[in-house]
């Protein structure tokens, strides 16, 4: 599915994770873009821009990284995964039921987590290397 800037912009998922936090927390969190169309309008990069100043990565961004590459990107390779089955894991009722599983979600990702997903980002780097940064296969 494919959403508007305006749309993206107002998504529980941004009111959710970065709004609770206080700016003190907001000062250690970078911001990746994923390439998708709503991430290039003029209005959500000014918007991401106020929000986390140069800490955003992405194609076109203070820290650049190559769009469209799921095998070099947590969010995609784990992250979603991981939040769509702990949030989804039953249907939410209401929205505030969303909110609230996906706030508990990311609080249950812990170090070991962390720290897994750090030595699978650094291998397929790697991986990418040995490509020459061409296509190249994950095999689990």
């Amino acid at each position: 599915m494919e959403i508007g800037a305006r749309t993206y912009k107002q998504s529980p998922l941004l009111s959710v994770v970065f709004f609770h936090s206080t700016t003190r927390e907001l000062r250690n969190i970078w911001f990746q873009l994923d390439g998708a169309r709503a991430h290039k309008t003029s209005s959500v990069k000014q918007y991401l821009v106020e929000e986390f100043g140069e800490q955003i990565i992405g194609y076109g961004s203070f820290q650049e990284w190559p769009p469209r590459s799921p095998d070099l990107t947590l969010m995609d390779f784990f992250l979603w995964g991981y939040l769509k089955q702990q949030v989804y894991a039953t249907p939410p009722p209401t929205l505030q039921d969303l909110q609230r599983r996906i706030m508990d979600a990311y609080a249950n990702v812990t170090p070991t987590m962390l720290h897994r997903v750090q030595r699978e980002v650094q291998a397929r780097a790697q991986m990418c290397i040995v490509a020459d940064g061409d296509k190249f296969e994950h095999r689990k």
